[in-house]
């Protein structure tokens, strides 16, 4: 009976240390499954920024040309105004 009772204390150290290894190796695995994991979560922050960036921008330009293009209207309509005026002062004076 002691030799039965020594390879089950045997058996038991010996799952024992298999089992701290095993934990070990997880550990290992699953820091470094982590740090891909921040890695991938900061460049994804990153792309978040420049999309924000960029949309708020184009934003901004779309505005611009808005503007721009309701003062060259404006332009247009004064000159096409300007020569009326002058066409019908020269038809008046007989030019």
């Amino acid at each position: 009976m002691d030799n039965l009772e020594h390879l089950i204390v045997d058996l038991k150290e010996s799952l024992e240390r298999d089992l701290e290894r095993l934990e070990r190796k997880m550990d290992d695995g699953f820091a470094s499954v982590n740090s891909r994991l921040d890695t991938q979560a900061t460049r994804l922050d990153r792309h978040a920024a420049y999309w924000q960036t960029g949309r708020r921008w184009s934003g901004r330009m779309e505005e611009w040309a808005e503007h721009i293009d309701t003062a060259l209207e404006a332009k247009d309509r004064e000159i096409a105004d300007l020569r009326s005026r002058i066409n019908r002062l020269e038809a008046r004076n007989g030019h």
